[in-house]
């Protein structure tokens, strides 16, 4: 069966998709080390969504999930868009219709200016995490 979604999203996004969630799939447990307070680091979508950016050279978003949970996805090409680490859902990832009339595009809003609550992105060991992913992303 061919879902309808997919009458609108380019063959290259497939198949883009594919590949990140395979890599995704693949990835084992990871220690990513502790903060500044000696509190371990747990993956996030923020540390997530950065390092399967950097691998496949593309944009991540940072902003919010449906009104108020704090979030990072990545974009492809053609502004679909990668959910990589999905709040609340288990199966991840997933590919989202990006067009600004897709109901389920309105689930995520983009914000430049949101601040994570508990990992600033420019910390070291927030840093380091991304690196870390994005090695094993390569593996």
């Amino acid at each position: 069966m061919r879902p309808h979604v997919l009458k609108f999203i380019p063959n290259e996004d497939v198949e883009l998709f594919e590949k990140i969630r395979s890599s995704v799939n693949l990835l084992p447990d990871l220690d990513l080390g502790k903060d500044d307070e000696d509190w371990s680091i747990i993956l996030s979508c923020h540390i997530l969504s950065r390092a399967v950016a950097s691998v496949f050279a593309l944009r991540c978003i940072d902003g919010y999930f449906y009104t108020n949970a704090q979030h990072s996805w990545v974009l492809t090409p053609n502004e679909n868009i990668i959910d990589v680490y999905p709040i609340a859902i288990f199966g991840g990832p997933i590919l989202v219709h990006g067009e600004r009339f897709s109901p389920s595009s309105w689930l995520y809003r983009q914000d430049a200016r949101m601040k994570p609550t508990f990992q600033q992105f420019d910390e070291p060991c927030f840093i380091r995490a991304v690196e870390i992913v994005s090695r094993e992303l390569t593996r």
